[in-house]
């Protein structure tokens, strides 16, 4: 039996309504065969325990995934109301699922131990090939969550997802795993059996100024830049106080994030900086080593867009000959509000490439992905104002048919 992938999108302002329709939808395109496994993604408007029951109510008891996000992608751009659900009916996904929660008191490098070793557990075998994660975008060390994960996964173990989000509000967001609602924690899934994956990951922003050197870092914390305080950096670039700068630096750092050079990338690793510490460190969403060359980013509308086909076509490439079945986008919220209208034209772009397949998407509070260059092959990293696309792929073979 192939593998089917159905979506459904909803604007149904009840919330329970809307669940249950984008539901249906979804589940009319795979022919109500079995489900495998249930993607959910919603905005932040909805309540959320309500917009999860109805999508029980329409399919049972799926295994269940998502969160929220600034906004859905769905094939025809970009939408800031509703609810996308994607549906995977296949005899050959296996899959573990699991959930991790109150990473205030664990810390992010437990919580991501915590829920690999739950989905591995779920999962009971030994092939796995995959992971998908949802982790509450509100953790401020992001890398310090992977680096839990790649404790029990293995360090080269290929993990994408997206860091829920609500929207700049920086209050509260929402993890999905079957009936439940979940913050301040992280959902997923480690998935084996016969289906492929192909990653495409870019951002386009482009280098500014003269590179630099963080001369020294704590975790996530960039505490100097050639041995000034970290803050420096865009005083000095945009002429202003560093107390002007404080205040506003969650909008600077979106619009122009750090740049960290990887060796042998094509692009650089993006951080946000969340806040300023007293001694005038910034608070990144990931880590930036000490001795790691740094530069200030700024994104540009075709940079981004050329991103986007460059992702698309590393993603479908990765897959080689697999019959492609369907996409998952994750993208920055940075990215979505530089682009503006033009996240029509970055769909149809991604389109070109990928063809006229299910695809669903949100707009994240950080990416997850593996970098590819020889030095770093297969090591996931966490990302910033990043677009990330997984390709869902599916081998020619007995049973399978385009």
């Amino acid at each position: 039996m192939s593998t089917l992938i159905g979506v459904g999108f909803s604007e149904k302002k009840d919330p329970y309504l809307a669940g249950c329709d984008a539901a249906q939808t979804a589940l009319y395109q795979v022919h109500h065969r079995k489900i495998a496994l249930c993607f959910v993604f919603s905005t932040i408007h909805f309540s959320h325990q309500k917009l999860i029951d109805g999508i029980g109510y329409a399919l049972g008891s799926p295994r269940l995934l998502g969160c929220s996000g600034a906004n859905l992608i769905v094939s025809d751009g970009l939408k800031r109301y509703g609810v996308g659900v994607m549906l995977i009916s296949s005899d050959k996904l296996r899959c573990g699922i699991g959930a991790a929660t109150d990473c205030k008191t664990k810390g992010a490098q437990a919580l991501g131990e915590e829920w690999a070793r739950a989905a591995l557990k779920d999962l009971n075998e030994p092939e796995r090939h995959q992971a998908l994660i949802f982790p509450d975008g509100l953790i401020e060390n992001g890398s310090e969550l992977l680096r839990g994960i790649k404790n029990v996964l293995g360090k080269s173990f290929p993990i994408v997802g997206a860091s829920s989000a609500d929207n700049f509000r920086f209050v509260r967001t929402y993890q999905y795993l079957g009936p439940n609602i979940l913050s301040d924690g992280i959902v997923g899934a480690v998935i084996g059996g016969g289906l492929s994956f192909g990653i495409g990951l870019r951002h386009g922003w482009k280098p500014l100024g003269k590179p630099h050197t963080i001369t020294r870092s704590v975790g996530n914390i960039v505490k100097t830049i050639d041995d000034k305080p970290a803050i420096d950096i865009y005083a000095d670039y945009f002429g202003r106080s560093t107390g002007e700068v404080a205040k506003t630096l969650i909008r600077i750092s979106t619009n122009y994030p750090l740049g960290l050079y990887v060796p042998g990338e094509r692009e650089y690793i993006l951080r946000n900086a969340l806040r300023v510490d007293d001694e005038g460190g910034l608070v990144c969403q990931g880590d930036a080593a000490a001795g790691t060359e740094v530069r200030l980013m700024m994104g540009t509308k075709s940079g981004a867009l050329a991103a986007a086909t460059e992702a698309a076509t590393e993603a479908r490439q990765t897959l080689k000959n697999d019959i492609l079945r369907g996409a998952l986008i994750f993208e920055s919220i940075s990215r979505s509000k530089l682009l503006g209208r033009l996240t029509q034209e970055e769909m149809s772009r991604i389109k070109d490439i990928l063809g006229n397949v299910p695809m669903l998407g949100i707009s994240t509070f950080g990416e997850q992905a593996p970098l590819k260059s020889l030095e770093y092959y297969g090591s996931t990293y966490f990302h910033n104002e990043t677009l990330a696309i997984l390709a869902i792929g599916e081998p020619y073979g007995p049973g399978h048919s385009a």
